[in-house]
């Protein structure tokens, strides 16, 4: 199914667990069907990544927006895992989060 077709993104909400952290996400199609999404990340991916709390919601909810782009035929839904690589592509297509990364390293936490 294409983007075109989704009648609204919703972001659900943050679920923190024991070694990763869930983003829930809520897709109501123009058909009216209703689809929920949760992405995780590993907690080990925060760290190895500079990946901040604050980045991890818009992250989750581009690659959710990509994802539905990119659907031929068969719909997105249940749990997905963000990668490393996903990490790194939403950082090539914001650059703004690049020069968060690099004051990430040189001040840390």
């Amino acid at each position: 199914m294409a983007k075109d077709l989704v009648l609204q993104l919703r972001f659900l909400g943050v679920i923190p667990q024991a070694g990763f952290i869930e983003y829930g996400f809520r897709i109501e199609d123009k058909d009216k069907g209703i689809r929920q999404v949760v992405l995780t990340i590993d907690d080990a991916l925060f760290a190895e990544n500079h990946l901040m709390l604050q980045e991890a919601p818009d992250l989750c909810y581009q690659k959710v927006l990509m994802d539905l782009v990119n659907e031929n035929g068969s719909q997105i839904h249940g749990r997905m895992a963000v990668t490393a690589s996903d990490i790194v592509q939403y950082r090539d297509s914001h650059p703004n989060t690049k020069s968060h990364a690099r004051a990430a390293r040189k001040h840390p936490q």
